[in-house]
C-alpha cells in the first residue's frame, strides 16, 4: 500500500532563517568600522599627537 510522504518544510525555514542571520552578522561586521576611516580631522589630531609626543620625549633628553 502506498503511503502518502508529506514534505516537511519546517527544517528549510530555520536552515533560511540561520543563513539570513549568519549574512546579517557578516554584513553589519564589515560596516562596524567605516567610521573609523581616516578623515581631515582625525589626520590633524594625529599630527598634533605626534608632535606633541616628540615635544615629550626631548624634553626627557632620551635617545630612542
Amino acid at each position: 500500500m502506498a503511503e502518502e510522504q508529506t514534505k516537511d518544510y519546517s527544517t528549510y525555514y530555520i536552515g533560511g532563517i540561520i543563513l539570513v542571520a549568519v549574512i546579517g552578522v557578516f554584513i553589519l561586521k564589515g560596516r562596524e568600522t567605516e567610521h573609523l576611516d581616516m578623515s581631515a580631522g582625525s589626520s590633524v589630531s594625529e599630527q598634533a599627537f605626534d608632535a606633541a609626543n616628540e615635544r615629550r620625549i626631548a624634553s626627557k633628553n632620551t635617545f630612542e
